[in-house]
């Protein structure tokens, strides 16, 4: 795959230049702020829901281990998703590589398929 400009991968209308290697470190950071975003909520949530005889002090001895639970479970699941794609576009990469080198190959020769007997 040459490296082509990220604009121009964005207008590359065959698909053969994917965007998605080039951008996955700032999705991935863009996803961990989500994250925490979700953990701020979760927190405030909490707080929100907080009555009865601790009040806010209760919420806050339980908001706090939830809300950085959720944010620890979100950035494992985020970081599997893109774990999962970079392994995507790598075994893309390898077998555009094994295809070229069985088309580089020379025809003819001893073939496991023509010992037939």
């Amino acid at each position: 795959m040459d490296q082509r400009g990220f604009i121009a991968s964005i207008f590359d209308l065959s698909f053969t230049h994917f965007i998605t290697p080039k951008i996955q470190r700032v999705l991935y950071a863009l996803l961990l702020v989500a994250s925490g975003i979700a953990a701020v909520a979760v927190l405030l949530a909490a707080l929100g829901m907080a009555g009865g005889f601790f009040g806010k002090l209760g919420a806050l001895i339980v908001g706090v281990p939830l809300a950085g639970l959720a944010f620890l479970l979100l950035a494992m699941y985020f970081r599997v998703m893109m774990e999962i794609l970079i392994v995507v576009f790598k075994a893309v990469d390898y077998l555009r590589d094994i295809s070229v080198s069985v088309e580089a190959r020379p025809m003819g020769g001893s073939n496991a398929s023509q010992r037939v007997g």
